[in-house]
């Protein structure tokens, strides 16, 4: 296994907020993965899969998004989805422009991965592939109809409440250090708040509605035991876009397939893939 590599800190800057970013640079790169991490949680938790992706030659870029990590804004508040979606540009914009000779891969994991396939209908300058795995799309457990009308109603008047989300740490892997570790982390956190949540509950509802040209090849993984988000929206996505979407569903797998008990076989079929998609 070759020695670990430095991961190098960056600082960028949207309209509406400082964001703080991570790179792990290796020689003689063969494609380099933008990683778009999911909600509550922040680009510390990618740093194994960073590392993962370097001994096959695969640089790492990382960024926090806004009202999460070392970003700023408060915990889990932003205006609109387009806060996440410039924070992407931000960072893909700058693999892009810092490796002019080598091709640039978008992955998002759940939250990130809804974002990700937003940003790709967006985008002028789409990226080489996007790697997507359990992706907000619909969530297995929504919020009662009653709380769905209030937050409506919250948003009608201006008004941007925050709210616990409660996650299960064992839904995230069957590994339970995984869980555990996520209970430690001082930079994870469950605060969401009303425009956090309709933006990218409304992101899943146009997602599913349409059929798109998401303008680049993209690989969708979801676990078929994932409790937080669900498997069978991921499934009917990549069904109805299956000349650019390949699905790979993931037997008894939790929401965090990179945290998975079989995590480096999972992480090696998600490099293999995108090296495939250079050759």
């Amino acid at each position: 296994m070759q020695e670990e590599i430095s991961a190098e800190t960056f600082k960028g800057q949207t309209a509406r907020h400082e964001l703080f970013g991570k790179l792990w640079k290796v020689p003689n790169q063969k494609a380099v993965v933008c990683m778009i991490h999911g909600f509550g949680e922040h680009l510390g938790r990618y740093e194994h899969v960073a590392q993962f992706f370097n001994i096959k030659k695969i640089s790492c870029y990382a960024v926090d998004l806004p009202g999460h990590g070392k970003s700023s804004g408060k915990r889990g508040v932003v205006r609109s989805l387009q806060d996440f979606i410039l924070a992407v540009d931000f960072i893909y914009e700058k693999a892009v422009d810092e490796n002019p000779d080598t091709p640039v891969f978008l992955y998002g994991h759940s939250m990130g991965g809804g974002i990700v396939l937003r940003y790709l209908l967006l985008t002028a300058l789409p990226p080489k592939g996007a790697l997507v795995t359990s992706p907000w799309l619909k969530l297995v457990k929504n919020p009662g109809a009653l709380k769905i009308i209030l937050g409506r109603m919250a948003l009608t008047f201006a008004l941007n409440p925050v709210q616990q989300t409660k996650l299960n740490p064992d839904d995230l892997s069957r590994d339970p250090e995984v869980g555990k570790a996520y209970l430690k982390d001082e930079l994870v956190h469950g605060d969401a708040s009303t425009r956090l949540f309709f933006g990218l509950n409304d992101n899943g509802v146009y997602l599913m509605d349409k059929t798109f040209d998401f303008k680049a090849p993209v690989l969708l993984a979801h676990g078929t035991a994932d409790k937080i988000t669900k498997y069978k929206a991921s499934k009917t996505l990549a069904s109805r876009h299956q000349d650019q979407i390949k699905f790979k569903s993931w037997k008894d797998l939790r929401h965090e397939t990179h945290n998975e008990l079989n995590k480096e076989e999972v992480l090696t079929y998600y490099v293999d893939w995108i090296l495939s998609e250079i050759q």
